[in-house]
């Protein structure tokens, strides 16, 4: 593994022959290294990766997943894949040869994250982000396994840090959103965070909405893209987990937005309706909190807010989640502990039948019966459980 001084510019060279993945032969030359070793160090590492060793650096293995990654998982994922490789798991393991890595290499880096603090705020990293780190590095050394040969994913023999989701789910009553609202005199806010409590979709999936997306026969919402402001630049992308809908507004709502649609001037079919970005809307709704003197919440917990509103209304886990872009699997994790006291229901409807099955016809008539969207908003309208809308 011979490397070549560059008598011209003072630098050293390596060149050198290898197979690529396709079986075809090829030259390799690379330029600009200060030292020898640096050179044929490099020569190494490129002839591992192309091999696909586990005696590669974790470095070169992170370099691999990121190509792998860019064309198979949306951008806005990677960036934040890459911000906590980057921040957390590379400057610990990167020189490391993946193979050598232990799990007791993995239990004292668990260590360093668990006391590490949150440069924002001088705090400890919260349970849910401990468990991100610690699932990325795993997926990494999956892929490892799965695709260079690596024997084992140490990972899966030390206990993970953290927590998948956090002890307690903030969202707000129909009641205490009424008190926040009444408080914002911006249209275009007012129309926004209504439209997050009232439909349940995310906040890029609103701020991507433009008027065709608009679908003024039925009422609805046709989402099917998110936005995002990136390097300066407007972004769309799919919505999350590619999953496209039709979401339906409960009549109020629809009428207030298509005034406030109508009143902005030279609104084009293709234009974003709201104007703001998504940290505008997240400081928009600290201000009105503060106001109002309500329990702070996350823009992303009107989401929260609407499936709880919908679970208290009595719909399933799967027209939920249809409405919300969900599986009806994510669902019952996520929102699992809003159904109160459903293992007591059961008990007392099965003591209903300890003679025989009674009120057959009922079942039967709930077992056939097809929760849609469009139901869901009549509901909204019919429940009138928007008893205050004059807050609203």
């Amino acid at each position: 593994m011979p490397a070549y001084k560059d008598e011209d510019r003072g630098t050293w060279y390596c060149k050198f022959y290898y197979t690529d993945w396709k079986g075809e032969y090829k030259q390799k030359k690379k330029r600009g290294f200060k030292l020898k070793r640096h050179a044929e160090d490099w020569e190494r590492e490129f002839l591992l990766k192309n091999a696909g060793s586990p005696n590669m650096t974790f470095k070169t293995l992170v370099d691999l997943y990121y190509d792998d990654s860019d064309l198979r998982i949306r951008n806005s994922t990677i960036k934040t894949k890459m911000s906590i490789i980057d921040t957390h798991i590379l400057p610990v393991f990167k020189s490391k040869i993946i193979s050598e890595i232990t799990k007791g290499d993995i239990r004292r880096w668990q260590n360093l994250m668990l006391k590490k603090k949150n440069p924002r705020n001088g705090e400890p990293y919260k349970p849910t982000y401990l468990r991100s780190i610690n699932s990325q590095l795993s997926a990494i050394l999956n892929y490892a396994v799965e695709y260079y040969n690596l024997p084992q994913n140490p990972c899966s023999r030390v206990k993970s840090i953290g927590k998948k989701r956090a002890d307690e789910m903030k969202f707000w009553t129909l009641d205490e959103f009424n008190e926040v609202i009444v408080h914002e005199e911006s249209p275009a806010y007012r129309i926004a965070f209504m439209t997050l409590f009232w439909t349940g979709i995310r906040s890029g999936e609103l701020l991507a909405l433009t008027p065709k997306k608009i679908l003024d026969d039925i009422e609805s919402l046709d989402i099917c893209e998110t936005y995002k402001r990136e390097d300066g630049e407007d972004v769309f992308d799919e919505t999350k987990n590619e999953n496209p809908r039709i979401v339906s507004m409960p009549d109020f709502l629809y009428k207030k937005f298509k005034q406030y649609m109508n009143s902005l001037y030279g609104l084009e079919a293709n234009d974003r309706i709201f104007y703001f970005t998504r940290t505008a809307l997240n400081k928009e709704l600290d201000r009105l909190i503060e106001k109002a003197n309500i329990e702070r919440i996350r823009v992303h917990d009107l989401r929260h807010s609407h499936v709880a509103l919908l679970i208290e209304l009595g719909y399933r886990t799967h027209a939920i989640a249809k409405r919300i872009g969900d599986t009806p699997e994510e669902v019952d994790r996520t929102y699992a502990h809003l159904y109160p006291n459903k293992d007591q229901d059961i008990s007392k409807e099965l003591s209903r039948h300890k003679d025989g099955i009674i009120g057959k016809a009922k079942f039967d008539e709930q077992d056939s019966e097809v929760y849609n969207d469009k139901e869901i908003a009549e509901s909204l309208k019919a429940e009138r459980v928007f008893h205050d809308l004059k807050a609203v």
